[in-house]
């Protein structure tokens, strides 16, 4: 057997921990990097803040330019744990169950489940199991219907008692079939309640009807505010990107500090000032750089989406990170990173960047158009339609056909649902009768 030995010559990048830190600050939200910001500041002797001399207007987070706010008052919005608690004090309860009362209350989820057990509340508060299923049935004998349920098959079942609901095949499906009735399995269901499929379909239907999620109309908690990194405004007739930093503390260096690196005669605190001081350098360099960055993404975004700039989301274009990564000569992962969790206020409304990337839908002519584009016009065709005649998914998708936009019914529910916009049997009103 012969041993041949040869050598190859290998290029690899290797990652600096400047570099690693510019990536990691580069992928942070405003809000996240004001935060890393502080945390360095309590870390880095050399590291001295200046506060922020102009703070925007924090905003909700949206994808559209319909559905946010400016200035929030939060302590003027109903919460779950709120309107619950208001409905307590119209009612005569023992001290201890009262007490419970408000402790289950005040540990639901976003959704209104109760995550603990009775056993698990009894050995926490130090309450007889019999006060706990007390309380537990006083919540959940509150409005929404539904909250203080442990599973979603417990959630329905409390609506449907609520309802009167006394169908016993609604009861059964609630209880055990949840997992075929979302796998769609109608005619296994037909065949193991020996009826037809009209009567699942029905059963379903009612089902369908109830919240899964009642706490959720009350449900802020995780509500995202942010603040803008990149503002879209009109100069002299042209629109440009600017950088909306003004909320972050400015950053300087401490001159006493440097002196004492200087000056200081031991080795070891000598290199510790000296590693301090490189790191408070970086830091501030891969602020800048990110800075750059994103105006350098932004500046490309809005050059290829100067529809929108003119008029809107309507007129969003087709567009992929590979053409802004193309044009920028920086590979995909850059842009993703850029625009993770990065917004802009437009005269359109606030923005995440991300939201301009969008997928591309055939016309009939062989042009293209956004999905975004697709969106809206899902959008007004719902907000124009009919109360008590809704329009369902078919129908959208045959006024999209007829307009030459070439899509599936399949895609506009995905699109609708995307929108948090409700089927048109949801969404239906029963004309008034005086």
């Amino acid at each position: 057997m012969e041993i041949l030995l040869s050598a190859e010559q290998e290029q690899k990048l290797l990652l600096t921990p400047q570099m690693r830190q510019s990536m990691e600050i580069l992928h942070m939200s405003s809000l996240d990097l004001n935060e890393f910001i502080k945390q360095q500041a309590m870390d880095n002797p050399f590291v001295e803040l200046q506060p922020a001399k102009d703070i925007p207007a924090m905003r909700r987070a949206s994808s559209s330019e319909q559905d946010w706010w400016l200035n929030v008052d939060l302590a003027s919005e109903a919460t779950l744990e709120s309107v619950l608690l208001e409905q307590l004090t119209y009612m005569k309860l023992d001290r201890a169950v009262l007490a419970l009362c408000k402790w289950i209350i005040g540990n639901l989820d976003d959704k209104g489940y109760l995550l603990h057990s009775i056993e698990e509340i009894s050995a926490f508060m130090g309450a007889s199991l019999s006060q706990v299923r007390e309380a537990v049935g006083v919540v959940q004998s509150l409005e929404p219907y539904g909250v203080g349920a442990s599973t979603l098959a417990e959630c329905l079942i409390l609506q449907l008692r609520q309802e009167l609901e006394r169908d016993p095949l609604v009861c059964s499906l609630v209880q055990h079939d949840l997992l075929s009735i979302a796998e769609g399995r109608f005619r296994q269901l037909a065949e193991k309640y020996e009826t037809d499929l009209a009567e699942i379909k029905a059963a379903i239907q009612k089902i369908s009807s109830l919240n899964p999620k009642p706490g959720a109309l009350y449900s802020r908690g995780k509500t995202p505010y942010i603040m803008p990194d990149l503002q879209l405004k009109q100069v002299e007739g042209k629109y440009e990107v600017f950088i909306e930093s003004g909320y972050l503390p400015a950053i300087t260096l401490s001159g006493s500090y440097f002196s004492m690196m200087e000056q200081i005669a031991s080795r070891d605190v000598h290199r510790y000032l000296k590693r301090n001081w490189l790191a408070a350098k970086g830091l501030i360099d891969s602020i800048e750089r990110r800075k750059v960055t994103l105006l350098k993404v932004a500046g490309v975004i809005f050059q290829l989406q100067a529809g929108f700039c003119e008029k809107g989301s309507s007129s969003i274009r087709p567009m992929s990170m590979k053409q802004v990564a193309e044009a920028l000569g920086v590979h995909e992962s850059t842009i993703s990173r850029t625009v993770n969790h990065k917004y802009i206020r437009t005269p359109w409304g606030l923005f995440e960047l991300k939201h301009f990337f969008s997928s591309s839908i055939k016309q009939a002519d062989g042009t293209t158009v956004s999905a975004i584009y697709i969106k809206e016009r899902i959008r007004e065709w719902i907000s124009s339609e009919k109360p008590d005649s809704p329009l369902s998914d078919q129908q959208i998708t045959s006024l999209l056909t007829s307009d030459g936009l070439l899509i599936s019914r399949r895609t506009v529910t995905k699109y609708r649902e995307q929108m948090n916009l409700q089927p048109s049997i949801r969404r239906r009103r029963e004309p008034f009768n005086a």
